[in-house]
C-alpha cells in the first residue's frame, strides 16, 4: 500500500557495490516488539492442530448433506421496526446521500490539497470505504449492493431518459474474466503503486473507473456488468455471502451465518480464479512486511546472473522495487491456482468423484472465502482502528484548505486506541474461526457432491491438508510485524 495506507513505516533496504535501491515497507504495526507469552511455534501448531480437531469432530457430527440449511432464513420485512429499512423513500435517501459522496470524493480529489494527509479523498476511499466495507459485507450483508454510486446514477439516468442500457448480449466466454483482470488492476494500485494516494491520480482513476464501467452497463447492460464486470460488486457481493443478511427473491432476510457460501452449482473457473485472487492480494500485502521479503530483495540485488539486467533496467529509469512487486503479484496468484488444482485433483481421486476437474475446483472454492475474510480483518483491523480516525479531522475540513465545519479539525490520531497484544489476539482468533468455518463448509459440500459419506470424508483429507498449511501460513505472515 501507499503511504496514507500504512501507519507506521519500516525500511528495508537492499544493496550490492554496484546497485543500491531502497523501498518503504509499510506495516499495519506499531513500532514496537510484542513479546507471546507462548513461543511463536506453539501457536502456530496449536492453531493447525485445532483445525484438524475441528474437521474430525465435524466429520462425526454432520452427517447429512443438509441441502436446505442455505434456504433458512426470516424475513426482515417481518420485523415491523425494520421494515422501514424497505421502503422506496427510505432507499431513495440513502442512495441521495451515496451518489452525494461520490461527488464530494470526486471534488476533493481535483480540488483539494494534494497533500494526501489533509484531503479526505485518500483516507476515505482506502480505509473508510475498502477496508470497512470489506469488513460490513463479510460480517453483516452486502451494503454495496445500496449504495453503489455507479449503479445509483446509472439507474438513475436510465430512469430519467426511459432507456435500459444493453446494445448486445454478454459473451459468456468472457464470465467473470473482466471483473478478474480490473481487480489484479485494482491491486496493483493499492498495494505497489504510490499513485492510488496521490488525489490527483485517485480522481483520474475515478473517473476512468466511472467511464468503464458506465461503458460496461450501456453495453451489456446494468445488472449484467454488475455481475460480471463490475469488481466491487463482484467483491463485496461474494465476502457478503458469509454474511447473516442476505437477498431472497427480492427480500432481504436473516439467515445463520456461512450458509449463503453453499451452492449446489460449481462456480465458473473465472470466478474460482477470483476468489483466490482476492484471498491472494491481502497474503501478498502481509508478505511484503515480513523479513521474508526484504531478504527476497535482497537475494535478487547480489544476484550475479541478473546484475547486468537489473543495472540495464535501472539506467533505463525503472523503478526496480516496483518491477519486482509486480512480477511477484503476477506469480502469487498462478501459485495459488496451480495449488489448489493439486488440492482438487486430491478431492476428485479421493472421492472417486467421475466427473469434470472443473466441477471440483468450483465446488469447494466458496469454502475459502472465510477463509479471505479472517485474513482480511486480521491484516486491516490495526489499519482500520489507527488510521481510520483520521475521518475524525477530514471530515471538518474535506478539501484541507482550513475549514473547521463540525470542530474536529483539532483531532489528534490515538495510536493507543488498539495494541499489538490485541491485535495478535484478534488474528490468532480470526484466523482459526475462519479455517473452522470453511472446514465447515468444504465438508458440507462434499456431502452433497460425493455419493456416500466414506468417499466425503475421504475427499476431505487433500482440502484439510491444505486448510492446516494456510492457518499455520497465515499466522506467521500475521506475526512478523508484531514480534520481529
Amino acid at each position: 500500500m501507499g503511504q496514507i495506507q500504512r501507519c507506521f513505516f519500516l525500511l528495508a533496504a537492499a544493496a550490492t557495490n554496484f546497485l543500491t535501491f531502497s523501498m518503504p515497507a509499510y506495516a499495519h504495526s506499531f513500532g514496537v516488539r510484542y513479546d507471546l507469552p507462548l513461543p511463536l511455534w506453539l501457536y502456530i501448531t496449536g492453531a493447525g492442530a485445532a483445525i484438524a480437531i475441528s474437521f474430525v469432530i465435524m466429520s462425526i457430527s454432520v452427517k447429512q448433506p443438509a441441502r436446505q440449511i442455505d434456504k433458512f432464513g426470516v424475513s426482515l420485512a417481518s420485523i415491523p421496526v425494520l421494515r422501514i429499512m424497505g421502503h422506496r423513500t427510505f432507499i431513495c435517501f440513502v442512495q441521495i446521500i451515496a451518489a452525494s459522496v461520490f461527488f464530494l470524493l470526486l471534488a476533493t480529489s481535483l480540488f483539494g490539497s494534494t497533500d494526501p494527509f489533509k484531503n479526505l479523498a485518500p483516507t476515505f476511499i482506502w480505509v473508510v470505504w475498502w477496508v470497512g466495507m470489506a469488513f460490513i459485507s463479510g460480517l453483516i450483508g452486502d451494503l454495496w449492493r445500496l449504495i453503489n454510486p455507479w449503479n445509483i446514477l446509472f439507474s438513475w439516468a436510465e430512469e430519467l431518459f426511459k432507456v435500459r442500457g444493453k446494445i448486445r448480449a454478454y459473451p459468456e466466454w468472457l464470465s467473470y474474466w473482466p471483473a478478474f483482470l480490473l481487480f489484479l488492476i485494482f491491486a496493483w494500485l493499492e498495494l505497489i503503486s504510490d499513485q492510488g494516494e496521490n488525489p490527483r491520480s485517485l480522481a483520474m482513476l475515478i473517473m476512468v473507473y466511472s467511464a468503464i464501467t458506465w461503458a460496461g452497463m450501456a453495453v451489456f447492460g446494468r445488472k449484467t456488468w454488475l455481475q460480471r464486470g463490475e469488481i466491487f460488486s463482484v467483491t463485496f457481493g461474494l465476502l457478503a455471502r458469509m454474511a447473516p443478511i442476505g437477498l431472497k427473491e427480492g427480500q432481504v432476510y436473516i439467515r445463520p451465518y456461512a450458509v449463503g457460501l453453499l451452492d449446489n452449482k460449481p462456480l465458473r473457473f473465472s470466478m474460482v480464479c477470483f476468489v483466490l485472487l482476492l484471498l491472494t492480494s491481502v497474503t501478498f500485502d502481509g508478505i511484503l512486511e515480513t523479513p521474508l521479503w526484504a531478504n527476497i530483495l535482497d537475494a535478487i540485488a547480489q544476484s550475479q546472473v541478473l546484475r547486468s539486467t537489473l543495472i540495464a533496467l535501472q539506467n533505463s529509469g525503472i523503478n526496480l522495487v516496483i518491477l519486482i512487486k509486480t512480477l511477484a503479484l503476477i506469480f502469487l496468484p498462478l501459485v495459488f491456482v496451480t495449488m489448489y488444482t493439486f488440492v482438487c485433483i486430491g478431492i476428485s481421486w479421493a472421492g472417486n468423484y467421475s466427473g469434470r476437474l472443473s466441477d471440483i475446483l468450483g465446488y469447494f472454492a466458496l469454502s475459502l472465502v472465510p477463509i479471505a475474510i479472517a485474513y482480511h480483518l486480521s491484516h486491516y483491523i490495526s489499519y482500520l482502528m489507527i488510521a481510520g480516525q483520521n475521518i475524525i479531522p477530514l471530515a471538518s475540513d474535506p478539501f484541507g484548505i482550513g475549514w473547521d465545519l463540525f470542530g474536529t479539525a483539532s483531532y489528534r490520531i490515538n495510536l493507543g486506541i488498539v495494541n499489538a497484544k490485541l491485535v495478535w489476539i484478534v488474528s490468532v482468533t480470526a484466523i482459526v474461526v475462519g479455517h473452522a468455518i470453511a472446514v465447515y463448509i468444504a465438508h458440507t459440500m462434499a456431502l452433497r457432491v460425493f455419493s456416500d459419506r466414506m468417499s466425503a470424508f475421504y475427499s476431505q483429507i487433500p482440502m484439510l491438508v491444505l486448510m492446516v498449511f494456510y492457518t499455520m501460513l497465515s499466522l506467521w505472515i500475521l506475526s512478523q510485524p508484531i514480534i520481529a
